[in-house]
C-alpha cells in the first residue's frame, strides 16, 4: 500500500517530467548567491561549471552577499522577493533561514532524484541541515569536523611529545606548559574560547549538557557542565596555556607560531599550506580524550534553494552536484575539505595526498568524535547569535578577564537565560 509520503513523492516526480524541461527554458539567467575566499571560490566555481554542461542555455548570475552578517541583505532581499534561485549558507543559519522564509526544504526534491543518494551522507554531518530534526534545509560542503593542528617545532623544541591518537587533554596541557616556558607561546587561540565547538565538547567530555533533551532547562549550572566549564577555562586562568584577550598575535595565532595548537576544521590547512617556504613544521590529529572520552564539536557551510527561486527544479540541478563523488573528491584533492560521503572514505588517492599534513587522515577519524551545535527552541538565539549566545560569552569575559567564579558567571548566564526560555 503506498503511503501518503511515497504518493506526494511520486506526484512531485511526475510534476517534475511535465513542467521541468519547460519552465527550465523559460529561465532566462539563474542567480547564485555566495561568498567569495580561498574557502569556497573553487567550490563556486565547480557548481557553476557542472551547471553549464547541463544547461548550457542559462547563464549564472553570481551575486556576492555581502557583509559581516549575511542574514541582513537575506532577509532583506526576503521581505522584497528578490532572492536568489540558490545561496550561500551555514549551519548556524538553517533554522533561522527557514524560519524567516528564505529556504525550503528541499527533502522532496532529493527523494525524487533517482540519481541523488542521502544515505551515502554520513549522518552527523546530514543533521546539520534539519529543523528539529526534518527536512533538507541545506546541502552541506564539507566533512567539517573539528581536529586538532599542532607545531611539531614547538613541541620539539620544548622537548615534549607531540599529540597522538591516545592522548588526552591533561598530557597535552602538561606539553602546552612546557611549551609556554620554553619558547612563551600559548597553546589555544582566543578566537576559539568562545565557539561553541571547542567549550561544548568539555561540558559533554565531563557528563555534562547545556539544555535539558526537551528543550526546556538551560543545564549552565549543573555540576557536571561547570567541571567541564571550570577545566576549559584552567586554561586561561590556571595554566597560562590560552592566548589572553589581550594579546596581539600580530596575525592568526597558529600561522604566526604564537599558538602551538589550532582546533578547526579541514580547509584552513590551505592556507598552512600555502605558506611558502613552510615557516615550521605541523600535522594534525584527531581531538584528545576527556574524562568521558574524545568530543568535538562540527558544522559545516552549505548552500540551499530560497522560497524565490523560478524554479526549484532548476535550482535543485545547480546544488545538488555539491554532494557528487567528483565534486567531492576535487574539495578534498584541493585541501579545501574533506568529503561527506561514506563511499569516499578509503579512497587511495585522498589519502595519499601528500603532506602536510602528514595524518590527513585524522579529519575523517575525528568525525566519530564529532557533535552537532545544540537547537534552542524560541526567539532567545543560539550559540552563534542572540541572547543565549551574549550570555555565555559574557559568562567567558567574567571568569578570564574579570576574575569571576566559573559557577558565580555561568550561574547568572543560566538564570538568564531560563528566564528567556520560560517566556
Amino acid at each position: 500500500m503506498l503511503t501518503r509520503k511515497k504518493v506526494l513523492v511520486l506526484m512531485l516526480v511526475l510534476l517534475l517530467a511535465v513542467v521541468g524541461t519547460a519552465s527550465a527554458r523559460q529561465v532566462t539567467e539563474f542567480r547564485f548567491g555566495t561568498l567569495q575566499g580561498s574557502f569556497v571560490d573553487n567550490v563556486n566555481a565547480m557548481l557553476v561549471e557542472q551547471f553549464n554542461q547541463l544547461h548550457p542555455d542559462i547563464p549564472v548570475k553570481v551575486e556576492y552577499i555581502t557583509g559581516a552578517d549575511i542574514s541582513v541583505p537575506l532577509i532583506a532581499q526576503a521581505a522584497a522577493h528578490t532572492l536568489p534561485d540558490v545561496t550561500f549558507t551555514a549551519d548556524l543559519y538553517v533554522v533561522p533561514f527557514a524560519q524567516a522564509g528564505i529556504s525550503i526544504d528541499m527533502q522532496p526534491l532529493a527523494e525524487a532524484d533517482p540519481d541523488f543518494d542521502l544515505s551515502d551522507v554520513y549522518e552527523n554531518m546530514l543533521a546539520l541541515s534539519k529543523v528539529e530534526g526534518e527536512g533538507l534545509y541545506m546541502i552541506p560542503s564539507s566533512y567539517d569536523v573539528v581536529t586538532m593542528y599542532y607545531n611539531k617545532s614547538l613541541f620539539d623544541a620544548a622537548g615534549v611529545p607531540v599529540p597522538t591518537a591516545d592522548s588526552t587533554w591533561e598530557e597535552v596541557i602538561t606539553s602546552c606548559q612546557a611549551i609556554r616556558a620554553n619558547s612563551g607561546a600559548y597553546c589555544i587561540p582566543y578566537n576559539e574560547q568562545k565557539w561553541w565547538a571547542v567549550y561544548v565538547p568539555w561540558i559533554v567530555g565531563y557528563g555534562g549538557s547545556i539544555l535539558s533533551e526537551d528543550g526546556t532547562t538551560a543545564l549552565l549550572n549543573s555540576p557536571e557542565t561547570l567541571a567541564g566549564l571550570q577545566a576549559y577555562t584552567d586554561m586561561w586562568t590556571k595554566y597560562d596555556i590560552g592566548q589572553p584577550a589581550d594579546f596581539d598575535a600580530g596575525g592568526e595565532c597558529f600561522i604566526v607560531q604564537k599558538c602551538a595548537l589550532w582546533l578547526h576544521i579541514p580547509s584552513p590547512m590551505q592556507s598552512v599550506r600555502a605558506l611558502d617556504p613552510q615557516p615550521f613544521e605541523w600535522d594534525v590529529e584527531v581531538i584528545p580524550s576527556l574524562p568521558n572520552g574524545k568530543v568535538t564539536g562540527m558544522g559545516t557551510y552549505g548552500f540551499s534553494i530560497t522560497a524565490d527561486a523560478q524554479d526549484p527544479a532548476l535550482a535543485w540541478d545547480f546544488i545538488k552536484g555539491l554532494l557528487s563523488p567528483e565534486t567531492q573528491k576535487a574539495i578534498a584533492l584541493q585541501y579545501s575539505g574533506m568529503p561527506l560521503l561514506k563511499s569516499l572514505r578509503n579512497d587511495p588517492d585522498i589519502l595519499a595526498l601528500p603532506g602536510p599534513p602528514d595524518n590527513i587522515e585524522a579529519f575523517l577519524e575525528n568525525g566519530e568524535n564529532g557533535i552537532t551545535p545544540t537547537y534552542f527552541p524560541g526567539d532567545c538565539g543560539s550559540l552563534y547569535a542572540g541572547q543565549i549566545n551574549t550570555e555565555i560569552n559574557t559568562a567567558f569575559d567574567n571568569v578570564t578577564i574579570g576574575g569571576m567564579s566559573v559557577e558565580e558567571a555561568f550561574t547568572e548566564a543560566n538564570d538568564n537565560i531560563q528566564s528567556c526560555l520560560d517566556g
